[in-house]
Parts: C-alpha cells; sequence; structure tokens
C-alpha cells in the first residue's frame, strides 16, 4: 500500500506492480479516517481468518493451510493472506498537517506485526517527528546523507549519516534493533538504463574564429532528453508484471474499497438479499434503495435504504445545489419501482422551485402541492393528521404496537397502507406558513412528525441549515448531511468539522450518528434534468401498468386542487354516483379533498340559506348554479330580482312559477305564485340587502317560519358587508340557519354573516366564484361552476 502526500509522482512506476493493492494521495481529514478504518477493519479480518484455523500469527498460519490434508472451515480456497507493507513518503508533512494519520498508522503496525502488516516510513525532514512511540516501534532504522548531526541522530541514535559525502548518492547507515551501525551502498533503479542511448559525441578539434568563443554550443540532435529515457524500475516493473501473468497470480484484495463514485444510477446499485416484491401477499413492504453507503471499517459498499416497515423519519440537510430535490425524486421513484400502490401511499409539499410536480404521475402519489397552494396546503396537512387520529383508534382497539403488527395480522383486504410524506425545501414552508394563523399549519405538521411512526407514516424532509435548528430535529433523529456553506454548520447536524472532507459533490452526504459517507443515486445515469423527469416517467408508466388491477378504494386519497373555472355539465361528470333523490337538494359548487359536486339539501340545512360576496364576485352565478339543480330535481321556483339581475333570464321556463322585479313586489305577490306550486318550492332572491324594508319583506318571514313543515325555502343572495350589518328582518332570520356560501371574503371577521371563523389561510384573494360553503356551522372550500347558458 503506497502513501504519497506529495501528490504521488514517487510511487508513478511502482503503482503498477501486481504487489501494489492500494495508493492513497492527496488526504484530507475524511479520507484519513476512511484509511485508518479501512486498515483497522482489515486487521480484523485477518485475526478472524487466523483465529478460524487456530493460527497465533501469519508464519503459523502459513504453515496450515500447506498442510496435507488442509480444509478451510467454509470450504472455500484458503486466503494466501501475504503480508501488507505500509509505505509513506515524506510523512513529516503528514505529521504536520495530519497527526493522527500517522499516530494511527503506527498503532496499526504495532498490532498488525504478527498478523504480517508491516510500515515503512521515508521522510527529508526527520527532526522532530520521529516520536518515541515511532523509535520505539521501528526496528529497522535508515538514514541517508542528511545536512546536520541532530537530524542524524534522530533516526540512528549516531552523527555518522551527517559525515556522508556528497558525491556517494545512495550511501547510509542501517540500525536494527540495538545492534550496532552497519554501512550500506543502495542501488537505483530510477536511472537511465545503461546503453540505452548513446552518450554524446567525442570532441573533435574545430578551428572557430576568436570571435566565436563563448558563444553557446548546441546539444546533438542524436542526444535525448533524460525524462524520456526508459528506467531499470520501468524495465523492471513490466518484467515483473509478465512474470506475475504467467504464474497466474492475481492481485491481491485491497485494504480498502474504492472512494465512492460522483454519479451512480439507481439501477448499478447492488440488489438487497431477501427482498420482497411488489405487493408481496406476506404484506411485506421492501426496505428502499435510493443511494450507496461506504462502510470501510467493514471494507463493504452496501445501498442506502429508508426502511419503510420499521425506519422513522429522515432530514436531508444541504445548502441549495447540493442535490436534495434530486435525491427526493430518486426515492419516489424507487419506492415507486420497489413497492405497490396498493401498499404505501405517498404525499408531496414542494415548497421549492416545482421540482417534485413529476411525481404526481406516480399511481402513490395522492398529491404534489406547492406552497403557493395555501388551501390546499391545509387540507393535506388535515388529511394527514385526521389519518392519523383514525389509525391510533384502530391500533389501539385491536391491540397492534406497529403499522407492520396490524399487516401481519388482519387479512390482505384490511391491510393498512404505509403514508410518505415528502417535504422539499423546510426554509421555504417555514418561510411561508410559520406565521400563518399563528403557526397553525406548522403545529400540524410536527404533529404529524410526532405521532406518525407510530401509525405508519414516515416523513422525508429537505432543507438548508435550518432543518438542524430549533423544533425540526428534536422530531426526527436521523439525518444525512449533505454540503453545507459554511463548514461550522456541519457541527449541527453532530458531525466532526475537522474529518470532514474539503469539498463534496452534489449528492454526496454523511449521516449524522455515526460519520458514514453515502451518496444518492441517480433515475438516469445523465445527471440533466431532463433526462431524470424522464426517467421518472418511464418509472410511472410501469408501476401505472404493474398496479392496474389495484382497485381504487386501495389506492391513495386524492388531494385535488379546486379549479378556477369549471362548468355545471363538468362538474356532474366529477361523480358517478346520481342525484340525491331530495326535490330540495341544489350543487352549489365543486370540493372536497377528492373532486366532486357539494351541494345542500334545504329541507335539513334549511329553510334558510345566504350567499353573500363582494360585487362582481359571482353571487348571481350561484343563484343560477342552485337554480338549475333545484329544477333538475322537481322543485319550483319564484324569483325576486329588485335591480337587474341574470336570473330574470329563468322567466318562461318549465319549473319557474315566476320573476318579480323591483321594489314595488308585495308580500300576496310572493305567496300567490308559492300558492300555485304542487310541490316543494324555493324562493331566490337576489340583491337582497335592498328589500329589508320592502312590502315584500313579510313572505320571506313567512317562508322561513313555515318551510320545514311545507318543504318551502329561501335562498338569499346579497352583499356580505350590508348584511351582516342587520339586526332584523328575513336577512336575520336566515342567518340563524348558518348554511350558505361565503364567496371572495376578505377578511376572517367576514364569517360572522354564518357564524363561523374561518382562518386567515382561507380568506384573502381567490378566483372568481370560490368560497366557503357553510352546513350547520362547519365550512368547505368550493368553486362555483358556471351554470348552462
Amino acid at each position: 500500500v503506497l502513501i504519497d502526500y506529495k501528490g504521488g509522482a514517487a510511487f508513478k512506476d511502482c503503482v503498477h506492480l501486481p504487489h501494489t493493492v492500494g495508493m492513497v494521495t492527496d488526504l484530507d481529514g475524511h479520507l484519513t479516517e476512511r484509511a485508518l478504518q479501512s486498515l483497522n477493519a482489515e486487521l480484523k479480518r485477518r485475526e478472524h481468518v487466523l483465529g478460524s484455523v487456530g493460527a497465533k500469527d501469519v508464519e503459523d498460519y502459513w504453515d496450515t493451510i500447506d498442510a496435507p490434508g488442509f480444509r478451510s472451515p467454509d470450504g472455500q480456497p484458503p486466503d494466501p493472506m501475504p503480508r501488507t507493507i505500509l509505505i509513506i513518503d515524506e510523512f513529516a508533512s503528514l505529521v504536520e498537517e495530519l497527526p493522527d494519520f500517522v499516530t494511527g498508522l503506527v498503532g496499526i503496525a504495532m498490532r498488525g506485526r504478527s498478523l504480517g502488516v508491516h510500515l515503512i516510513l521515508a521522510t527529508q525532514r526527520p527532526s522532530g517527528v520521529v516520536s518515541p512511540v515511532i523509535r520505539a516501534n521501528t526496528n529497522l532504522r535508515i538514514a541517508l546523507r542528511v545536512t546536520d548531526d541532530a537530524e542524524s541522530t534522530d533516526v540512528i541514535d549516531a552523527r555518522d549519516a551527517a559525515r556522508i559525502n556528497k558525491s556517494t548518492p545512495g550511501r547510509g547507515y542501517a540500525r536494527t534493533g540495538f545492534s550496532a551501525l552497519t554501512a550500506f551502498q543502495a542501488g537505483r533503479v530510477g536511472g537511465r538504463r545503461p546503453g540505452a542511448v548513446a552518450g554524446p559525441p567525442p570532441a573533435v578539434a574545430v578551428p572557430i574564429a576568436w570571435e566565436q568563443l563563448g558563444a553557446p554550443v548546441e546539444r546533438p540532435a542524436s542526444v535525448e532528453d533524460d525524462s524520456n529515457m526508459e528506467t531499470d524500475l520501468q524495465v523492471l516493473v513490466g518484467s515483473i508484471q509478465q512474470a506475475a501473468h504467467r504464474a497466474g497470480i492475481e492481485t491481491y484484495r485491497s485494504p480498502w474499497l474504492p472512494a465512492l463514485a460522483e454519479e451512480i444510477a439507481l439501477g448499478e446499485l447492488p440488489p438487497l438479499a431477501d427482498q420482497p416484491p411488489p405487493g408481496d401477499p406476506s404484506g411485506r413492504v421492501s426496505a428502499v434503495p435510493f443511494g450507496i453507503e461506504d462502510l470501510p471499517n467493514a471494507q463493504l459498499q452496501v445501498p442506502l435504504l429508508l426502511d419503510i416497515e420499521h425506519g422513522s423519519h429522515l432530514i436531508l440537510a444541504g445548502a441549495p445545489r447540493s442535490g436534495r430535490s434530486t435525491a427526493l425524486r430518486t426515492l419516489a421513484g424507487s419506492i415507486a419501482r420497489h413497492t405497490s400502490c396498493r401498499d404505501v401511499h405517498m404525499y408531496v409539499l414542494d415548497c421549492g422551485n416545482a421540482a417534485m410536480l413529476p411525481l404526481a404521475d406516480l399511481p402513490h402519489c395522492g398529491a404534489v402541492v406547492t406552497r403557493d397552494q395555501v388551501d390546499r396546503v391545509d387540507r393535506l396537512l388535515t388529511v394527514l393528521v385526521n389519518e392519523i387520529s383514525r389509525r391510533q383508534v384502530v391500533l389501539a382497539q385491536y391491540g397492534y404496537g406497529s403499522l407492520a403488527e396490524q399487516r401481519a395480522g388482519v387479512a390482505p383486504e384490511e391491510r393498512l397502507p404505509y403514508l410518505l410524506l415528502l417535504l422539499d425545501r423546510w426554509e421555504g414552508f417555514m418561510a411561508t406558513f410559520d406565521e400563518l394563523d399563528a403557526g397553525r399549519l406548522t403545529q400540524s405538521v410536527l404533529r404529524i412528525l410526532r405521532e406518525g411512526p407510530g401509525v405508519g407514516l414516515r416523513a422525508v424532509v429537505a432543507g438548508d441549515r435550518s432543518t438542524l435548528l430549533g423544533r425540526l430535529p428534536t422530531a426526527i433523529e436521523d439525518k444525512l448531511v449533505m454540503r453545507m456553506g459554511d463548514r461550522n454548520d456541519y457541527g449541527l447536524g453532530g458531525l466532526s468539522t475537522r474529518k470532514m472532507p474539503d469539498s463534496m459533490p452534489p449528492g454526496r452526504a454523511f449521516r449524522n450518528d455515526s460519520m458514514v459517507e453515502a451518496h444518492f443515486a441517480l433515475l438516469d445515469p445523465d445527471p440533466a434534468g431532463p433526462a431524470q423527469v424522464a426517467a421518472l416517467a418511464d418509472i410511472a408508466r410501469t408501476a401505472r401498468e404493474r398496479d392496474s388491477v389495484v382497485p381504487r378504494r386501495y389506492r391513495p386519497q386524492r388531494v385535488d386542487l379546486l379549479p378556477a373555472r369549471i362548468t355545471l355539465r363538468d362538474a356532474l361528470a366529477l361523480s358517478e354516483e346520481p342525484r340525491p333523490a331530495s326535490p330540495l337538494w341544489a350543487m352549489v359548487g365543486v370540493g372536497g379533498d377528492e373532486l366532486a359536486p357539494m351541494g345542500v339539501d334545504l329541507d335539513d340545512d334549511g329553510p334558510g340559506f345566504v350567499v353573500g360576496g363582494p360585487p362582481r364576485s359571482g353571487r348571481s352565478t350561484t343563484l343560477l348554479t342552485m337554480a338549475a339543480g333545484l329544477l333538475d330535481g322537481g322543485c319550483e321556483l319564484v324569483v325576486v330580482t329588485p335591480r337587474q339581475s341574470p336570473l330574470r333570464r329563468l322567466a318562461g321556463r318549465p319549473g319557474v312559477l315566476g320573476v318579480l322585479s323591483g321594489a314595488t313586489t308585495t308580500e300576496q305577490d310572493v305567496l300567490g305564485l308559492l300558492d300555485q306550486a304542487l310541490g316543494p318550492a324555493v324562493v331566490m332572491v337576489d340583491d337582497g340587502e335592498l328589500l329589508t324594508d320592502a312590502p315584500c319583506a313579510g313572505a320571506f318571514e313567512t317562508v322561513l317560519r313555515e318551510g320545514r313543515d311545507g318543504q318551502r325555502a329561501l335562498v338569499i343572495g346579497g352583499t356580505t358587508g350590508e348584511m351582516i350589518n342587520g339586526y332584523r328582518g328575513f336577512i336575520v332570520e336566515a342567518r340563524k340557519t348558518k348554511s350558505g356560501l361565503l364567496i371572495n371574503a376578505e377578511h376572517p371577521m367576514e364569517g360572522d354573516l354564518l357564524g363561523i371563523k374561518p382562518p386567515r389561510s382561507a380568506v384573502g384573494p381567490a378566483p372568481k366564484g370560490r368560497g366557503l360553503l357553510v352546513t350547520r356551522g362547519t365550512f368547505l372550500p368550493v368553486q362555483v361552476p358556471l351554470p348552462p347558458e
């Protein structure tokens, strides 16, 4: 094993020897630790091999395996176990910059002598670096010519090496143990081979002029530069290589594995032993590989796994452009490749640059929500919190300690799936939501992290140094720390700053608890973004085909995005179930986590229904949509519009008893039309705040008072602010039912219209027709569809 801290030039030919099993140059704190761990692992391995045959040292081991009739305990050919010599050039520089490395090497040589591990140290400056420990554990010390007596004394305890003449390079003194000094002459193998190139031509007397004296003499073209000469060492290395090849001697195993590559594809990871297939009938879920780990203390490189069954949460911390989002995409793609969407459901919060949006095509993914979709973020976290509460009851009811126990103890159709939450850019989430609604959404995430592992929910959170600060790291034990902008930030993750490498490529990370080095895989060997997205699309297509037989009820629950615009026909097509049988049921909008028609039954939630909103917000459109649903159900309508309104277009339609316009409408006009109804009837009033003191107001109060008994109802549309300020009249009576639609609310105080207190996240700028559907004091965001022409 050759170790050259000067870049490797001294060993450039020796590295090709069949004896050479490792070459180390340009060490830093991390590579030093890795090399020492590997060498310690080699000692342990040799101890195990010697112990397996009962040998006390390497010579005894050789005698044992060469004895006639020897059989290896494992039935394999015996390990030849050659002596391993660690040769270090210029170790004085190592002592100055990496003192732990030299101390560790000397310690390895002390323990490894009987195991066949030896150490050779060479330096030009021995003064002050040959410690008592080194001197006590080196039986052979050699000094070539040195510059002063102190240096000679440091090495051989004598001044003789300082007396060597410059004219005899290679002359030296050796001291073995406590014996006398031995003078010797070292041979040279790096020089030009004798006779390889002809020397300069003999001198010939040539007449020259006086003025030519002192002019430069040109070197003959036949004489080549010494740097291109073939040396004895090169010839010797080539001859030894040929001899080893003819003898069939293979190069022995290196004490350390090659360093992790800077790019590795997911398909190149080593296969896992005993890995269950996707949708395994036993209910087991495979641990998901998404990178590779370097274990120098075991001389192994193994897949980096996310254990969905028995693991917990994970933090991926790193500076921007360190590979965090790519790691999350690789993890999601590996989940789709190794598990069924029946067993693992995935949800994604993308608070960064929308790099997670391609994950929406995976059959395992219920939703990919970005931070600008505040309502959808709220709904997603609510879904997860509610599911945690439901699972806690189910597991406690039957005495299961974990979801793995529940899946192993019930029928396949009753198995609960594992849940996985991927959150990209924790710093973006905190900047957007930490102060919203007094941190309500942040508290929801922290509750998910605290209570999720017990019910089969795992979270992987990626972010910058903020993921290692505050409350988040206290809830997540496992952390993988990637490249940081400041070296001091590694300490936040529990890493030793001194042992971290000087540079880290994108995708490189270290475990917080063990300093184990890992590298995240790519979905495609090409690291470019389009190639990664294309590879994810291929995985999604294959997963959809494989899981096409999984029924809808076993697939992930969706958290759909409310559309900014949708027609009534498209809204009705979202549900395959028939319209409710009640003739007083009217669709108000589309909403819910899985987008579907949402309406109100005025027979149960009435008889009053209030539609409030600012001007041009879609109140009249809402009334038209409700009118279409009521007419389709067989209900009859009476329409009252004190000013110009789209509802006047309903005049003459079947089921419309009449359209009354103007503020001069009387109570008898309204009640007279209602008396013509043959069944359930609804009075629809647009701009109702204008009719508070109108002659027809008494008719509206009569409908509210007698509606439940006679299948009558009142639907009022008006401006939110003006309807809130009333203290008496039919609007106040209608508000008491706490049923209605609050459109485009600009402030939480507007919820007083229907007796609700919406969070600040539920109000604010929104598309036209976006509102909160309120029934009996509970509310749900909906989008009002456009009515038919």
